[in-house]
């Protein structure tokens, strides 16, 4: 006789009619958070009924976790989670956020962002996004804080046709733009552009690092990411540009079948 697995704490309901994606992140903090004993999911219906959604959702949101590789599913064995996933093995498919990832090894973590809207692309943006140089663009630059010393630093690019006309408004008035941890949180905002999916392009980098904030000496190897974002049709609607502090975060890669 087997017994089902118990869950250690309540999940957090997403809500009825709640989209697929906001299922699937809050399974993802389940299992970042250990809820799940033994790394085994409840079956369906068990999952549906906590969440307060269908089982059909429930069903999306497992199967894109296991094509991520967060997940393992087999007849008889149910559905577990691989024993090495982590937040530093997704954090590049920014199922969770950066400030997620620090908040694992740092007591304080800070966000420090502002937007600006500019007249022209820069030359990645030009060749990553197939856009002309004179696209007016919103501009983000951010820094991730730890513990009082800069960890991330991102800047973004993003055509400022792509954004509702409210929010247009907004940034070309100079107005202030909550803080987001994430752009895929940001593409929200994109009627029709909202992100799907990112390539990221890993690159090692030795210091200095032109227009970043990290306070690193000259000579100090770090890793630069290229991102390209993607709407679900396929189109490049956003870049990042991405630099990271190996002495704050290192990132895991887990490769599945």
């Amino acid at each position: 006789m087997t017994t089902e697995p118990q869950l250690t704490a309540p999940l957090q309901r997403v809500g009825t009619g709640s989209l697929t994606g906001r299922t699937t992140n809050a399974l993802l903090d389940a299992i970042l958070n250990r809820q799940f004993p033994d790394n085994r999911l409840p079956p369906e219906p068990e999952l549906a009924e906590q969440l307060a959604v269908s089982r059909t959702t429930i069903r999306a949101a497992l199967q894109s976790l296991e094509r991520l590789g967060v997940l393992s599913r087999a007849p008889g064995r149910g559905t577990m989670v691989r024993a090495h996933v982590g937040r530093e093995s997704i954090v590049l498919q920014r199922l969770i956020g950066f400030r997620g990832l620090l908040l694992e090894r740092h007591d304080e973590v800070q966000v420090d962002q502002r937007y600006w809207v500019r007249d022209h692309a820069d030359d990645a943006a030009v060749r990553m996004l197939g856009i002309p140089r004179d696209t007016t663009v919103i501009v983000s630059a951010k820094t991730f804080v730890a513990d009082g010393h800069p960890a991330i630093y991102i800047s973004d690019q993003i055509p400022l046709h792509y954004c509702a006309p409210s929010l247009q408004e907004q940034l070309v008035a100079g107005g202030d733009v909550p803080v987001q941890d994430s752009i895929f949180e940001f593409s929200r905002s994109w009627p029709g552009r909202e992100i799907d999916h990112t390539v990221v392009e890993l690159i090692p980098a030795v210091a200095p690092a032109p227009g970043t904030t990290l306070q690193i000496a000259d000579g100090t190897p770090f890793m630069r990411l290229m991102e390209t974002h993607y709407s679900v049709s396929g189109e490049p609607v956003a870049m990042s540009e991405v630099h990271v502090d190996d002495r704050y975060v290192r990132f895991h890669v887990v490769r599945h079948d």
